[in-house]
């Protein structure tokens, strides 16, 4: 047994140990210690023999015992205590606890402090802790399904590690989705049956004692997933309730476990609240045929909820029903957290459901995420977040919530998967702690500062505009050494390999967002002179400009790192980061890689319009096309233009509160981003849904035939529900008119007011599209003009793209 320092933390050698397992611990408990042979045999080499009995030999011990509840003090349900001391002049590692999971967490934590390199097996020498979590429900959602970014490609076998690695770290709870959700049953990367592996997932969980969930919504007919108002009134005719019925039943009798099933109101489905309800009695009923002690939770969360949807929601919580185990505080809510204790009866439990996935279009979504990061990076991308996930968890612990099961769909949020449930188990937890021990158990104990502080630097990337954040070029720089001098287990290592991937390619958004900005003005600077050189040579010699994005493409080295490490990634976890290759679902569905090359500049609007320019036959039609494009945003003398992706636009708008008072936007206007919108900007004229009506309505009147949108209509200004959303403009000349022209869209449940007078218009179906205002001096006495849009109703707010105020100066 040796001693030595490592990063100021004395370690003794452990390597020679032999564990021995009291009579007391349980067959699960007996499971745990396997779990220990078997990670550390994983990770050295040494497969460290299991005695029932103290050998002779002075060798190093781990005792494992589990103790009666009442004499144990110092830690309570599913809690432990570790110590590491000297006795008899051998070094003793003991392990108790009082229940089976305390055993499990107990090994969990044993296994994150120790040090395991190959042929060796080392500890910190001297401990003495006790741990009890502070909340009893700590889950997240695994769903194997086509729609999620690498779940669908696993086997068995990696789902039974990933829990078991969760559970490590303290996880008590797995959620799994049913074969029929808002996707498609099967796809080309699942190789298994979803209801085969919705009930290994179930063993598995079950093994370890860890309680099985069941994301279970109601899916009616395709129609009113998403709707955007109604009800399903299929859904409970008999024949369709009969099916709904056998469905549920053939899953619930075949399940070795299920302890809860999470019901929501929407999001996908679209029943009314009374039939929501009724149903759930009904759901309820057969579970419990099946699984007596299991029960329902359900989330009031939809897209557009109104007050008599709501009013019938908390009407049948309010009556408790006897299978009703609690609500959820779910994604796409309209109440706070603190407003959803308020509504429901005092003692009925909460339990938290946060979206840790996404980063726009989310219930947390990256504050003031530049666009060219939505544009390259989308909703999906590999997004290790640790200090926002520390501050919006430790926001939310003390509105009285028995814990959290998280959304997820993949393996991109993997890092957030790890510190969301560390500050379950203890809000106190500093972040560099979990992804210290992150870095030392998943990866390697070399690595483990450097891993731990390029996570935290890969969330500073996000912070600010991309073209001048410094931060990005030091991170690259960080992992980078990191790589250079890994060992190879390092360099094969997924979550290694996924953190090296986002210090590399946001390296390469930023130097193809400067290159390509530059592109685009010296474009520009040729447009600008049209008059010398006429418009056929100037949009040739613009489009050669432009296309050197291609012919002289920047950092081409850092782009094959990252097309390599996309194909690790898909061979080690099954990640889909790209359609083309992988075969992910969508840009915006994880493969955010297939994004690499996205144009950050205006580069195809303006091609576009040079194809209808070129087509016309008058130079006179031509020179005043291109006008039109290259003053497309000028508002005149003496007028002010403002788009809503910049981040000094935000000057004018009011802010209600500040991101780390309302990380979830319920009262605050937000900036927001469709991407999306680049996959269909070729095809717009097919498309219906209202980003792609925005296009395709308004396309044409900037120049008809355009069919690719200027980049200025990818991020806008919005609001979640009922909170306002306000632009004010000052210093304007008000003995003059101005007309305010709005590039946006939102329906007739949103009004806009022009310093307080109302513009509402019930004729018109979808507002903003290049609509226009009149502002008469009597409007703006004082010079100052307040633009307020106000959601009438309970869907989301407007989309507010960009505001031209043009000065009559006539």
């Amino acid at each position: 047994m040796t001693n030595r320092l490592r990063n100021n933390l004395k370690l003794c050698e452990v390597s020679d140990a032999s564990i021995i397992l009291s009579g007391s611990v349980s067959a699960r408990g007996q499971n745990a210690v396997h779990i220990l042979v078997e990670e550390i045999e994983r990770r050295t080499g040494i497969r460290l023999p299991v005695m029932d009995s103290v050998p002779n030999e002075q060798r190093p011990l781990i005792s494992i015992k589990m103790v009666n509840s009442s004499s144990s003090p110092a830690y309570g349900q599913e809690g432990f205590r570790i110590r590491i001391s000297q006795s008899n002049g051998r070094k003793l590692i003991e392990i108790e606890a009082a229940d089976d999971r305390g055993i499990l967490y107990g090994v969990g934590k044993l296994l994150r402090m120790m040090y395991l390199t190959k042929n060796k097996i080392e500890v910190p020498t001297d401990v003495d802790l006790a741990e009890t979590p502070h909340f009893s429900l700590r889950g997240h959602q695994l769903g194997y399904r086509p729609k999620t970014n690498a779940y669908d490609a696993w086997t068995p076998e990696i789902y039974s590690q990933y829990i078991r690695e969760l559970a490590l770290f303290g996880t008590n709870s797995i959620e799994i989705v049913p074969p029929i959700t808002d996707d498609e049953r099967t796809g080309p990367l699942m190789k298994y049956d979803p209801l085969f592996m919705m009930r290994h997932v179930s063993e598995v969980c079950d093994a370890m004692d860890l309680d099985v969930w069941i994301w279970y919504p109601n899916m009616g007919s395709p129609d009113n997933w998403y709707p955007a108002t109604g009800n399903d009134e299929e859904f409970m005719k008999p024949e369709y309730l009969k099916r709904q019925l056998e469905e549920r039943e053939e899953i619930f009798s075949s399940m070795k476990r299920i302890d809860h099933i999470l019901v929501p109101g929407g999001d996908p489905g679209a029943l009314n609240a009374q039939d929501l309800f009724d149903f759930m009695a009904m759901e309820a009923e057969l579970l419990n045929k099946y699984h007596p002690n299991a029960k329902l939770w359900v989330s009031p969360q939809a897209f557009n909820p109104t007050d008599e949807w709501l009013d019938t929601f908390y009407t049948n919580v309010r009556k408790e029903p006897a299978w009703l185990a609690g609500v959820a505080f779910a994604p796409w809510e309209k109440h706070s957290l603190p407003e959803l204790r308020q509504l429901i009866p005092e003692g009925m439990k909460i339990r938290n459901y946060p979206d840790i996935t996404h980063t726009i279009n989310a219930q947390y979504p990256v504050h003031n995420w530049d666009t060219a990061f939505a544009m390259t990076h989308s909703r999906e991308c590999i997004n290790p977040r640790p200090m926002a996930m520390k501050h919006i968890h430790n926001l939310l612990k003390d509105e009285g919530i028995v814990g959290s099961l998280t959304y997820s769909e993949g393996i991109n949020d993997d890092v957030n998967k790890f510190v969301w449930g560390g500050q379950d188990w203890n809000p106190d937890t500093p972040v560099l702690e979990t992804l210290k021990e992150y870095a030392r158990f998943f990866i390697h104990p070399d690595v483990e500062y450097g891993v731990a502080n390029g996570l935290l630097a890969l969330e500073q990337n996000f912070e600010g505009p991309m073209m001048t954040n410094r931060q990005i070029s030091h991170t690259l720089n960080q992992w980078r050494k990191m790589e250079s001098r890994a060992e190879e287990q390092v360099l094969q290592n997924y979550r290694f390999e996924m953190g090296l991937l986002r210090a590399y390619y946001d390296a390469y958004a930023q130097r193809r967002l400067i290159h390509e900005q530059e592109l685009e003005q010296r474009a520009m600077d040729v447009l600008y002179r049209v008059d010398e050189a006429g418009t056929m040579p100037a949009m040739e010699q613009a489009e050669e400009i432009l296309n050197r994005k291609y012919s002289q493409p920047v950092c081409t080295d850092y782009r094959e790192k990252c097309l390599d490490l996309a194909d690790r990634l898909f061979a080690h976890i099954g990640a889909q980061l790209t359609v083309s290759k992988h075969q992910g679902v969508s840009i915006t569905r994880g493969a955010f890689v297939e994004a690499i090359d996205t144009p950050l500049n205006d580069m195809a609007y303006l091609l576009s319009a040079f194809n209808v320019i070129r087509s016309m036959e008058e130079e006179s039609s031509r020179k005043g096309a291109l006008d039109a494009i290259i003053y497309r945003t000028d508002p005149g003398e003496g007028g002010v233009y403002t788009n809503f992706a910049a981040d000094q636009s935000l000057s004018r708008v009011e802010i209600a509160h500040k991101w780390k008072d309302d990380p979830g936007y319920l009262d605050t206007a937000l900036i927001r981003h469709n991407p999306g919108l680049l996959e269909t900007a070729y095809s717009i004229l097919n498309g219906s849904n209202s980003h792609t009506l925005l296009c395709r309505e308004t396309c044409n009147r900037i120049l008809p035939g355009l069919t690719s949108p200027p980049l200025a209509w990818i991020s806008n200004l919005s609001s979640y529900y009922s909170a306002p959303v306000k632009v004010t403009y000052s210093n304007l000349d008000s003995r003059s008119s101005y007309t305010l022209q709005v590039m946006g869209l939102w329906g007739g449940g949103v009004d806009m007011l022009l310093n307080g007078k109302s513009t509402a218009d019930n004729e018109i179906t979808h507002r903003g599209l290049m609509e226009t205002f009149e502002v008469t001096p009597d409007m703006i006495p004082g010079g100052v003009l307040e633009i307020v849009w106000v959601n009438e109703e309970s869907g989301i707010g407007p989309y507010i793209n960009e505001l031209w105020l043009k000065r009559d100066n006539s």
